[in-house]
């Protein structure tokens, strides 16, 4: 009888240590789960709970510090060794689970990393901004009525010329020392053709029997500064000026006698305007700009002219090599 009861004693002692290993197993696993550890760079590391804490991990490695999210095998695909993996589909081959312990690193793919697109900023390529160019304009020139005194067998007579609305053409190679400064030389064509003469208050208009026509050629040749205004965005204003020297030269017919007169004088110019980047290192630009010859002379004359000015409205491109 003493025997039966040791041998039942002994039983029960081994159950109540099954039971107790159990709990304990179930206890650790659920005090200390496995969790997952992503690097910036997306590289991954399983590990216990229990060894995040013991090292401060800065990810020198890897682009930086790592995210811990919880750890799901039947999602990620990454099984511990010592771990039964979970189903996988029948299509998916077994070389992709890659068996890892703690220490082991799985890349993630950086197709997705390149495909993104690159930010705005980089896309704003407006061209070189110092360096060569070259301007090139077109516009309507508007010549400011001209007055003059002239001497007639002694006697002083006053008279004006009224002029059409012309054309113009620029043409300036520049050199841009910084964004916002550049040099350049600049020459020109105006053209305008004579509207009218008025004499001691007696108009003569192109065309008449006394006046056939004149035409009126201004060829400047300056040299230039401009400030430019820098901007975040395609557009850019300005402003500048020029001094220089100009030919003019004026021919009037009528219907007994030709006459001309040309002569170099001094000259400047103002201009403003804006300009837009349409592509890089190509621009759009208008302008205005106003052209003042303070003294001119005619050749060979012994009239005394007031200040001449030509205003101009234009368009054109600028190319930044």
């Amino acid at each position: 009888m003493y025997k039966n009861v040791i041998t039942l004693i002994a039983v029960l002692a081994t159950a109540v240590g099954s039971v107790q290993a159990a709990d304990s197993a179930v206890t650790t696993s659920t005090n200390d789960p496995m969790v997952m550890k992503i690097y910036p760079d997306g590289t991954k590391v399983v590990v216990r709970w229990s060894e995040v804490g013991k090292a401060v991990d800065n990810g020198e490695k890897h682009g930086g510090s790592p995210r811990i999210i919880a750890y799901d095998p039947g999602k990620e695909g990454i099984v511990p060794i010592g771990q039964t993996p979970s189903a996988q589909p029948a299509s998916e081959p077994v070389s992709s689970r890659l068996p890892t312990s703690s220490s082991t690193v799985a890349p993630e793919s950086t197709k997705s990393i390149e495909a993104t697109p690159a930010p705005m900023s980089d896309t704003d390529n407006y061209g070189p901004m110092e360096g060569f160019g070259f301007r090139s304009n077109v516009g309507v020139a508007f010549q400011q009525s001209q007055s003059f005194r002239s001497l007639d067998q002694g006697q002083s007579l006053y008279n004006s010329i009224t002029y059409e609305p012309g054309i113009r053409f620029d043409i300036e190679p520049f050199y841009n020392v910084t964004d916002w400064f550049s040099i350049g030389v600049e020459t020109a064509f105006i053209y305008n053709q004579l509207h009218s003469i008025q004499t001691e208050g007696d108009s003569i208009y192109s065309g008449s029997p006394a006046f056939g026509n004149g035409s009126f050629y201004q060829v400047p040749i300056l040299a230039n500064v401009r400030f430019q205004f820098p901007s975040a965005g395609p557009f850019r204003g300005f402003c500048g000026g020029g001094v220089g020297g100009v030919w003019d030269f004026l021919t009037v017919s009528s219907f007994d006698e030709n006459s001309t007169s040309y002569q170099w004088n001094y000259t400047f110019q103002l201009a403003t305007g804006f300009t837009y980047n349409v592509a890089p290192g190509l621009d759009l630009e208008t302008s205005f700009k106003a052209l003042c010859t303070p003294n001119p002379l005619g050749e060979g004359s012994d009239s005394q002219s007031k200040a001449a000015y030509s205003y101009t409205a234009e368009v054109g491109l600028v190319y930044r090599f």
